[in-house]
């Protein structure tokens, strides 16, 4: 069964609101779980450029996490597993650390595997459908059209380049155009969001009546009810784990057993 677009934007919001909002490491790692295997049976995503932009974006991150946190943890009450010299593998900072990543992770392969997933007319009818301020929804759906963009202009900025005899296959020449692709591509994002904001005042894009979506999507009393489920169950579980009533365990707890 294909998800409506606002089942996936209500379904998106609930993961982000359970990693953030419930303080175990087993909430992020099972949202970074399912969003891989989401990716994997998805037909509109393909896996290998959903894993390389999980990779890009959290594999630095998870480097200096672990270095500054698993290894230079400050503080003295700590229960230490290994000692390098000056630095300490310590519980506590490897708590931290896994915490971190595991947060930034799981949200950015959910993001990831929606903004991979669908496209900004999915997402603005989506967001029409879930009655959001119609500005807030040309805003997101603005912000989801700069993907395409940005591939296309990279790929054609690494084209000129390679055409004027420079190697584009190197990681060190490609590091090397950074600066001047992103600065190209930030003045190409501005320039078109500045011309469709034109073209839309002149239409009269918000002073007529709410639109309509788009496209016609099939739903169903199941879609409005996972919807509807979805959105009370994670309350309910961020609430009950702010009362104490969620026996969940930390990532100290689960770290602390290697020392025991």
């Amino acid at each position: 069964m294909r998800l409506h677009p606002a089942t996936e934007l209500v379904l998106l919001g609930c993961a982000l609101l359970l990693v953030y909002g419930i303080p175990s490491p087993l909430l992020p790692a099972a949202v970074l779980v399912c969003a891989v295997a989401g990716a994997a049976v998805s037909p509109r995503v393909r896996f290998r450029s959903w894993l390389l932009t999980l990779l890009v974006l959290a594999g630095p991150m998870l480097v200096m996490v672990g270095i500054i946190q698993g290894l230079f943890y400050p503080g003295t009450d700590v229960q230490v597993l290994a000692e390098f010299g000056p630095a300490a593998v310590t519980v506590e900072g490897l708590a931290l650390a896994v915490q971190l990543w595991l947060r930034v992770a799981a949200m950015i392969a959910v993001c990831a595997l929606f903004a991979i997933g669908s496209n900004p007319s999915r997402a603005f009818d989506g967001l029409l459908t879930l009655r959001v301020p119609l500005a807030l929804a040309y805003v997101c759906a603005a912000a989801l059209s700069l993907i395409p963009l940005a591939q296309h202009r990279v790929r054609a900025a690494l084209a000129a380049r390679a055409a004027r005899g420079w190697n584009t296959e190197k990681l060190s020449v490609r590091l090397r155009l950074l600066t001047g692709v992103l600065t190209g591509l930030l003045v190409t994002a501005i320039t078109q969001l500045d011309q469709r904001h034109d073209a839309l005042a002149q239409r009269g894009f918000g002073m007529t009546p709410r639109p309509s979506p788009a496209q016609f999507y099939p739903q169903g009393a199941a879609q409005r009810g996972l919807r509807w489920g979805a959105a009370a169950g994670s309350v309910l579980l961020v609430g009950t784990s702010l009362a104490g009533l969620l026996p969940l365990p930390s990532a100290t707890d689960l770290l602390g057993e290697l020392d025991a």
